[in-house]
């Protein structure tokens, strides 16, 4: 039987209303509404070919198990920087839906060993975020100072971080955790280095601090990351041995901390080390360099392995080609090919094979 629910994840997934999708099938919008309302299944079954032809999916897509997964769901969290369009959440919905599907099907066969727990904080238990982010400090050893690959970190605790094009500047990251999958990060791929850190960290304080939805769940996350990256005690140490912080100051800082200026500024300023004139002086100073969208002293966005890794296992040790691994999603090679997945990537070592690792090979075959 179709799934009406794939039907939806595919028109979102290519950014197309139901008007539109029922204009390019040369049917009315009602007959698309009942067809995703999963109220029609005999109309879905005549016009799935058409669907799937102008949505760009084999047809077994349509017919796979699942359910989407929208904004609002207590396990799903999101980063974003402006207002973000209608259209726009639906793709990225789409996008992360998709991802996700994808992923499910590959743990059938791969499963992942993590080297260090993600434990779970309960914010009752906790005075404030910021003691949450030194407890997980705590817990994984972690010496003092700025936190070396914070990516290879995250990863260590079997957390998925998939790099993604959400064709859009206004969100930066959303995170998933669902009972029968690793926790997962989608990351924007477009964003500059200086910001992938401290929106690592702000997605790992959701993961570790928050089950259900609220409105201060955004504000707790990035007093997690500040404090997780720029632990106060040593930042405001450092601050304290200067004359005056200045731009240059935070430039020549950016490096050490792997952070950028502007969230150094917010630090000193959080941190007492600035006044609230002077934090106020050097925000103008930031926007008259045109430092607020682009910073001097870029940084290189730290590079994920488990997510190349699960594909890598299949291309690499289950002897998959690419036509395949695109069956194994219910993709073309076409669209296989946009995920940007390096087959060739440094091996992952906390993946191993679970039994009958070939099977879903032979069971799309």
């Amino acid at each position: 039987m179709i799934n009406h629910e794939m039907v939806v994840l595919a028109r979102e997934y290519r950014s197309l209303t139901q008007e539109e999708l029922a204009g390019r099938v040369k049917v009315k919008q009602g007959a698309i509404s009942k067809i995703e309302g999963g109220i029609a299944p005999e109309m879905a079954h005549d016009f799935i070919g058409k669907i799937a032809e102008v949505l760009d999916f084999p047809v077994e897509f349509f017919y796979q198990p699942g359910e989407r997964l929208g904004f609002g769901s207590s396990s799903f969290y999101y980063r974003k920087r402006a207002s973000i369009s209608s259209s726009d959440r639906k793709r990225i919905t789409g996008i992360v839906n998709l991802l996700r599907l994808s992923i499910k099907r590959l743990l059938t066969s791969v499963e992942l060993e993590p080297s260090r727990k993600l434990p779970r904080f309960s914010l009752d238990s906790f005075s404030s975020a910021e003691h949450v982010a030194r407890a997980l400090r705590s817990a994984w050893n972690l010496a003092d100072g700025p936190i070396n690959n914070l990516t290879a970190l995250v990863e260590s605790a079997g957390v998925v971080i998939v790099p993604c094009d959400f064709g859009t500047q206004s969100m930066d990251a959303t995170s998933l955790q669902l009972n029968d999958m690793p926790p997962l990060i989608f990351m924007n791929k477009c964003i500059p280095g200086d910001r992938w850190r401290y929106t690592l960290g702000h997605e790992l304080g959701h993961l570790v601090m928050h089950d259900l939805p609220s409105e201060t769940m955004e504000v707790e996350a990035d007093e997690f990351a500040a404090e997780f990256l720029m632990p106060a005690n040593d930042l405001k140490l450092q601050f304290s041995k200067l004359p005056k912080i200045r731009l240059q100051d935070l430039a020549s800082l950016k490096p050490y901390w792997k952070v950028s200026m502007a969230a150094l500024l917010m630090r000193a300023g959080t941190l007492g080390s600035l006044t609230e004139t002077q934090t106020k002086s050097l925000w103008v100073q930031m926007s008259g360099a045109g430092y607020r969208t682009k910073e001097p002293v870029p940084l290189e966005i730290e590079k994920t392995q488990n997510f190349n890794g699960l594909f890598q296992y299949f291309i690499q040790h289950l002897g998959y080609s690419v036509d395949e691994m695109a069956r194994l999603m219910f993709m073309f090679p076409s669209e296989f090919s946009k995920l940007g997945v390096d087959a060739l990537a440094p091996k992952v070592r906390t993946l191993r094979a679970v039994p009958d690792a070939r099977a879903l090979r032979s069971a799309n075959e």
